[in-house]
């Protein structure tokens, strides 16, 4: 058996070419339409009358070699007149009245008789065919009672305006298609350009208004997968660069106890003290890096509880407290303002996120500086603020936004312990709990994380 083939869904192109050849040959047949109805319309004007007539018998009977009248087959009739056409010895040839039938003797008397009975008024013509001296016959027409003599062509001139209206329509339909239709393949061969990877090339499609913002919009997107795919290179160069080096360097410390290089109890307790550092650091790192990697697949779900946020965050300052200290940094923490305040919260992320917070002001922060975490009510008294200010160089306006992005490092010359999340987690964790967060300049001009809990989010 031949396997059947599976139907293609119609292309954009065809779609398109049917619509337009269909909106140019619609208006050629309502013309045609037109000129044909015109042409079988019957006027009102004696005159013009007598010619429709004339155009009727045309069409009837034509004249033989012989000079001779014979009935044409495919003869239709217009509705409603009657036409008898007899020959030279005044035998009916042709009759559309039901009063004479081909044979019948058609006399002025008969004829008469017809008219009286079918017409309601005088609309009687008669005449003689002739063909030079030579008498071929004669015709009679007449208009059947009820039949009004403009009814078939209507209004020619309402006609003939809508005609023309919509052909005009439809030729403005017909380029918009067209037009339209080049700009939806531009826009396609973009998008297959972007799905194979090809984000340097830009999004620029000239069309309608709704396009040139679609191709926009694209463009965008373009541009921001770009940025976001440089980043992650630059990421990940510098990530590799930042494990190997720990690594390296453990490495090398494990090979100097190897070769007796620590023969003594100080220099081996200095030489684990170094390894013990330098796996810390890039256990931070690794662990940044899975969480990150969590988000980013959706394996990232907060469990949410009932909180006192006062006691809570109280815990993690005793942490920040110590790990400051070992760091030559002081920290400070006032959260009387919170009260009794409970929210609820993912208290496991919660903490994470005001680690990455207090480990990053810590970083920024000199020797001997102090880090202060604070909490107060915002300006409109009904939510809390929890201010994180350090001693630092301060976050430039034009980077307080960017600070938040993933892989965006900072710090001082040749410093490498960052890993380009933490804030973003930060950010991720406090907007999941509809909270706000945002980079601003402490009073004593350092760096600044500002938490806003609005009242809803309580």
């Amino acid at each position: 058996m031949r396997k059947a083939r599976a139907r293609r869904p119609a292309g954009l192109k065809l779609v398109l070419g049917g619509i337009g050849v269909s909106m140019l040959v619609l208006p050629l047949v309502l013309l045609i339409a037109f000129s044909y109805a015109t042409s079988l319309a019957v006027p009102r004007e004696p005159l013009l009358k007598l010619e429709f007539v004339a155009q009727d018998l045309a069409r009837a009977v034509r004249i033989g070699r012989d000079g001779s009248l014979s009935p044409r087959r495919r003869f239709v009739p217009s509705d409603g007149l009657r036409l008898v056409v007899a020959g030279p010895d005044d035998r009916v040839l042709l009759s559309t009245s039901p009063a004479f039938t081909v044979g019948d003797e058609a006399s002025i008397e008969s004829i008469s008789v017809a008219v009286a009975r079918d017409a309601k008024e005088v609309n009687f013509f008669a005449e003689t065919i002739a063909e030079g001296e030579r008498r071929l016959g004669r015709y009679y027409a007449w208009f059947a009672d009820g039949f009004d003599p403009g009814s078939a062509r209507g209004s020619p001139g309402w006609l003939l305006a809508f005609s023309v209206l919509v052909g005009l329509a439809f030729a403005l339909g017909a380029f918009v298609a067209a037009k339209l239709g080049r700009s939806v393949l531009r826009l396609e061969r973009a998008a297959v350009r972007i799905a194979a990877g090809d984000l340097e090339s830009s999004v620029a499609v000239k069309g309608v208004r709704e396009i040139e913002a679609l191709a926009a919009s694209m463009d965008g997107m373009r541009a921001s997968l770009k940025e976001d795919r440089d980043r992650r290179a630059r990421f990940l160069a510098s990530i590799s660069h930042d494990l190997r080096t720990p690594l390296t360097s453990i490495g090398g410390y494990l090979e100097a106890i190897e070769d007796g290089l620590a023969a003594d109890g100080r220099t081996l307790g200095r030489y684990v003290a170094i390894m013990r550092e330098k796996a810390r650091v890039l256990e931070g790192r690794i662990a940044g890096l899975l969480e990150f990697a969590r988000m980013e697949t959706g394996e990232w779900r907060m469990r949410f509880e009932e909180v006192e946020l006062k006691p809570f965050l109280e815990g993690l300052c005793a942490e920040f407290r110590e790990d400051a200290a070992l760091a030559g940094r002081a920290f400070a923490c006032d959260l009387a303002a919170l009260g009794d305040l409970r929210s609820r919260a993912d208290k496991a992320l919660l903490g994470r996120a005001f680690e990455n917070i207090v480990a990053n002001a810590v970083r920024f922060s000199p020797e001997g500086g102090e880090i202060r975490m604070a909490a107060s009510r915002d300006e409109d008294g009904r939510g809390y603020l929890l201010l994180v200010d350090d001693q630092g160089p301060g976050i430039p306006p034009g980077e307080r936004e960017k600070v938040f992005e993933p892989f965006v490092r900072g710090g001082p010359p040749g410093d490498s312990s960052g890993s380009g999340l933490g804030l973003f987690i930060a950010l991720s964790v406090v907007s999941g709990h509809g909270w706000q967060i945002r980079a601003e300049e402490s009073p004593s001009g350092g760096g600044r994380i500002r938490i806003h809990i609005p009242a809803l989010a309580m």
